[in-house]
């Protein structure tokens, strides 16, 4: 008989039992023989009268053949010098995390047949927390995470639970129909809800008293992360479905979509040359540190500090080349922050606009005009223009299809034979609008 701790706390817990008997042969374990010796049980083996427990370990069969150290092969060790079952709930749960965790790697397999590059590199973050969960679990060091698939525990559950707002799909039950990659999704899911559960019987006792509440977050998030995961794929899957619709119905009535990739705009300035040298010396040229997406324009290693009445902005990008009259570029948020009564107008139209001081590394300048909120606009090569019936002063509605879709009005248009197309947005609408990588806009007819 093989006596363990889980069994003898749950069995005497009943009873409270000073004495018990055990029949001859029985083997105690380590943790066993601590919990007995903490609750003042003596043992009594049939035949042989009151044991000593002050033994590393105590089998009656080991001590006849001599050998007190044998480890019988059903029995394994917890930890050092902690003899458990093999059926013990902790050695059970580090069982079904190592299966987990060679589902993940069939999983990546699965996908890398799929073309899923994405998925491969977040299930491989995804493997790394499990091994870091057996490990915590083996050491009996507290378990520390901050974010998983790039979000937070809070963030997980948050998303988990409104697929709608943020994957532009409702909760639905797990049908065939969403195919192969979002069932190996939900597989994987169902798998690690399985590890939660043998965690919850590895480490809760009978009062329902948890001692890894760790494991248990971090297993219960994971699950959230693949619900999460399934959700985007669902979301991708069915923008893709609804475009393709869209230009089929666009070719049978003659009237293809006229897309525009978007740019996102942060703060930046644009210098004059004479604002150049009081910056930064007489002679100064700027240096390129990036190609911007319209040719010609690029963004410059320089940076500049902006200076307003109620606040500063540091390390304010300067873009190049330079131009006639010194611009700097804000968001609403960012004149608000300053402290600067914030003005929308078209690049260049400086007239009713607000100042500030900028300040360089060898010089400031104290700009009376210049600082605006840029109107959204688009920039329009010739060729695209001509072709969508436009032209340079233009204003038109589009709508941006994101995972907030919104329709912008009074968006400029800007042509030249210079330029690439594509609309700019700066920071506050593009975050109004939820915009990502995946994002266009689509110029809506009047």
């Amino acid at each position: 008989m093989i006596v363990t701790e889980y069994e003898l706390r749950a069995n005497w817990h009943k009873t409270k039992a000073s004495l018990i008997v055990l029949p001859p042969g029985s083997v105690i374990t380590p943790s066993a023989r601590d919990f007995i010796r903490s609750k003042g049980i003596e043992v009594q083996i049939e035949g042989n009268g009151l044991q000593d427990l002050t033994k590393s370990t105590f089998s009656n069969v080991a001590q006849r053949l001599g050998r007190s150290n044998l480890k019988p092969e059903h029995m394994t060790h917890l930890r050092t010098g902690d003899l458990v079952t093999k059926t013990h709930p902790v050695i059970a749960y580090r069982g079904q995390l190592d299966l987990f965790q060679c589902e993940l790697v069939e999983a990546q397999v699965f996908f890398e047949e799929k073309g899923e590059k994405d998925l491969i590199q977040k299930l491989e973050e995804i493997a790394a927390l499990c091994r870091q969960l057996m490990v915590s679990e083996v050491k009996q060091e507290p378990f520390q995470w901050s974010t998983l698939i790039g979000l937070t525990p809070e963030e997980l559950r948050e998303r988990s639970h409104h697929p709608q707002k943020y994957f532009g799909i409702e909760h639905t039950p797990l049908s065939y129909t969403h195919g192969a990659v979002v069932a190996k999704l939900h597989h994987l899911r169902a798998k690690s809800r399985e590890v939660e559960l043998y965690a919850n019987r590895a480490f809760t006792d009978e009062t329902g008293a948890c001692s890894r509440t760790d494991l248990i977050q971090a297993l219960n998030r994971l699950s959230s992360a693949f619900y999460i995961l399934a959700c985007e794929v669902r979301g991708r899957i069915k923008d893709q479905t609804e475009n393709a619709e869209k230009a089929v119905k666009a070719v049978k009535f003659g009237q293809p979509e006229k897309q525009v990739t978007i740019g996102t705009s942060n703060r930046h300035i644009h210098l004059s040359e004479e604002d150049l040298n009081a910056l930064f010396g007489e002679g100064y040229a700027l240096t390129p540190q990036k190609a911007l997406s319209q040719p010609g324009q690029f963004a410059a290693q320089e940076t500049v500090t902006l200076v307003g009445p109620k606040g500063q902005f540091d390390n304010v990008r300067v873009l190049g080349p330079v131009r006639k009259r010194t611009q700097v570029e804000l968001s609403v948020t960012d004149c608000f922050k300053l402290g600067i009564k914030p003005v929308i107008r078209d690049s260049g139209q400086h007239e009713g606009t607000a100042g500030l001081q900028i300040v360089g590394p060898v010089g400031h300048v104290e700009l009376k005009t210049g600082v605006m909120v840029a109107s959204r606009h688009i920039h329009l090569h010739t060729n695209d223009a001509q072709a969508w019936s436009l032209k340079d002063g233009d204003r038109v509605r589009v709508k941006v299809e994101s995972q907030r879709p919104m329709v912008y009005e009074d968006v400029l248009i800007r042509v030249s034979d210079q330029y690439q197309k594509e609309m700019h947005l700066d920071l506050d609408e593009a975050n109004a609008a939820f915009i990502d990588p995946q994002s266009y806009g689509v110029l809506m007819e009047e």
